[in-house]
């Protein structure tokens, strides 16, 4: 019994002294510590938004399952999020160039909950850290934005009236391919 004890007690302390030790590391070598990464440039759906052309980004909302409605303004296309919407926002606007490039894209709705328009707030600060202008504060302010590939985020989150707008300030534009098209010309002239 004695020796139960005794192996016990020298147990215990090489114990004492192992986690003593560990815990002297511990307090000698701080961690690393490693910077937050942002993104570089807007995303909209899990698409990047700088040069995005109009074929593309229809294409990936409807494999979303979004339709735009019928629209009787060129270069612009509106499209429903659906009843409940995202993070209760339930229409996006969408304004594209001549040359069928994103320029702009409105996401915009009453948001009454205000669990949601935190959230909203929220989710675009951790994405893309604490914004060039502007601030926000436990997900609620007005915003901006400004991304190394020349696109913007800018949100406005004081009140129930919600919008979150993405814009491509150097959207693509169609090259001119440095040829005469003559019979383009010769139809013109008849």
């Amino acid at each position: 019994m004695f020796f139960y004890r005794v192996a016990l007690q020298v147990f215990t302390l090489m114990l004492g002294l192992v986690s003593v030790q560990s815990f002297a590391q511990e307090q000698t070598e701080p961690e690393p510590v490693v910077a937050p990464s942002y993104a570089k440039g807007a995303e909209l759906f899990g698409i990047g938004f700088n040069d995005l052309s109009k074929s593309s980004f229809e294409a990936h909302l409807k494999k979303m399952g979004l339709e735009p409605y019928p629209s009787y303004r060129a270069g612009i296309a509106s499209y429903s999020l659906g009843k409940e919407g995202i993070l209760g926002i339930r229409e996006l606007t969408v304004r594209y160039n001549t040359s069928n490039f994103v320029e702009k894209a409105t996401m915009s709705g009453v948001v009454e909950s205000k669990e949601k328009r935190a959230s909203l707030g929220n989710v675009l600060v951790k994405k893309y850290g604490q914004p060039d202008v502007g601030f926000v504060r436990d997900g609620f302010g007005r915003a901006r934005w400004l991304l190394s590939d020349g696109t913007e985020i800018e949100l406005h989150n004081t009140t129930f009236d919600v919008s979150v707008l993405y814009v491509d300030t150097r959207p693509a534009r169609e090259q001119a391919s440095g040829q005469i098209d003559v019979e383009a010309l010769m139809r013109r002239a008849r």
